[in-house]
């Protein structure tokens, strides 16, 4: 590989995985090319090795040789009674070998996301919902219903790569419209209304259930913004309805803020076309369960005996679990966060993470690890679920992957 080079890339770094980002790799330092977008670019070149990255492992302020640290690792896990998986984000083959060493060491295997994922599954399994896809969305909606407060921080492309593309098959960008509802900072939405068709509905998260009731009944009275937003809604030829769980979670019956979301865009595909799109983290969530609903029927939360499991939202609830001390060791897997992990100092903490890993406290040990998209190749899924996409690797780091490090845990001998 060139010291030098420039190429576009598919992002691992949010649900979206945009596919035309194009960067410069000049020794290993990846430089974001592509129109400037603040936040992509600040999470891409985050991910850039520093003075401050861990490239060596280490075993508490002992540093070690990969296999010095590979062999700590296995010891420490072999003299487990119960070992718990926590995954801040993977790829697929990352997920796979995950669950091949749980069924090896009778693991809990848990997203750190799950609970929000569980949020949306939950309204699945107990009504269903009308569902679409990126794409869909991008070339058929005209209305498109925004819910929350900083789902547009963490997915900052959803505007030009989904709502307001350039080109859309059925609908001219022009004739689109954005309805934010929630509680979205007034630079934001300064921001939006200078180049686009924007309203915005400013309430608290709690309050969106009956904004929703009142919008069906049209029972609206005199408020002329949620009328005019009413009318615009009545007109629709496509509606799409789009939320981040991790958004309306600050409210604790966030499950009745989606449901009421759902049953809107059920009540109005009695009229036309409309659709629910929620967003999901940062963190590889869709591929964590994707892969894990494809090897054990269920999207997280798993407890494995051998090669039988059992799935329990509370029994196998990792924050549950490392909170009240009912595991003894933790592994915490990262190769796309951006967040600290939170170590529980009471019980034994592996990190497997990515070189520029920030954690609460220092782990007994830590094994740096590529990133998938970046220093390897790697299988990643869009939030929609309906496309896996393939990432080449850009840049030679000589950092093992997920798959490398469970394998050679799973081999070791002394």
């Amino acid at each position: 590989m060139k010291s030098t080079n420039k190429r576009f890339i598919t992002c691992p770094f949010c649900s979206l995985h945009c596919d035309d980002i194009e960067v410069e790799i000049n020794s290993n330092k990846i430089k974001v090319l592509s129109e400037p977008i603040k936040n992509c670019t600040k999470k891409i070149e985050y991910f850039n090795i520093s003075d401050k990255s861990n490239l060596k492992p280490f075993y508490k302020n002992k540093s070690l040789n990969y296999r010095e640290a590979i062999i700590k690792s296995r010891t420490l896990l072999d003299k487990s009674q119960d070992i718990t998986i926590v995954n801040h984000g993977t790829d697929v083959n990352g997920v796979r070998s995950i669950l091949n060493f749980a069924t090896h060491h009778n693991c809990t295997v848990d997203h750190i996301n799950s609970k929000y994922l569980f949020k949306n599954l939950g309204i699945v399994q107990r009504k269903g919902y009308m569902a679409t896809s990126l794409t869909e969305a991008r070339n058929r909606c005209d209305v498109f219903l925004l819910f929350g407060k900083s789902i547009l921080k963490k997915s900052p492309r959803l505007i030009d790569k989904v709502i307001f593309p350039e080109q859309s098959l059925c609908v001219k960008p022009k004739e689109k419209k954005l309805i934010l509802i929630g509680e979205f900072d007034k630079k934001t939405i300064d921001t939006l209304a200078k180049n686009y068709s924007v309203r915005n509905i400013k309430i608290k998260i709690n309050e969106i259930p009956q904004l929703m009731e009142l919008i069906q009944s049209k029972s609206i009275g005199k408020n002329d913004n949620i009328k005019a937003i009413s009318n615009i809604i009545s007109e629709s030829k496509y509606l799409v309805a789009s939320w981040s769980s991790s958004d309306l979670d600050v409210y604790k019956n966030a499950d009745d803020v989606i449901s009421s979301i759902s049953d809107f865009i059920l009540m109005r595909n009695k009229e036309n076309r409309a659709a629910c799109m929620p967003i999901s983290g940062s963190l590889a969530d869709a591929t964590s369960s994707q892969t894990m609903t494809w090897l054990t029927g269920y999207p997280s939360r798993v407890k494995f005996d051998g090669s039988k499991f059992i799935h329990d939202r509370n029994i196998c609830d990792s924050e549950f679990i490392i909170e009240n001390n009912h595991t003894d060791i933790v592994m915490h897997i990262s190769t796309v966060g951006l967040e600290k992990i939170k170590l529980n100092k009471k019980v034994k903490n592996i990190v497997i993470g990515h070189p520029n890993t920030t954690y609460s406290s220092k782990p007994d040990i830590f094994i740096p690890v590529g990133i998938p998209g970046i220093d390897h190749k790697s299988i990643l899924f869009r939030t929609d679920n309906v496309v896996s996409l393939s990432l080449d690797k850009i840049r030679c780091m000589n950092l093992p992957s997920v798959k490398n490090i469970i394998n050679d845990l799973l081999m070791v001998q002394d």
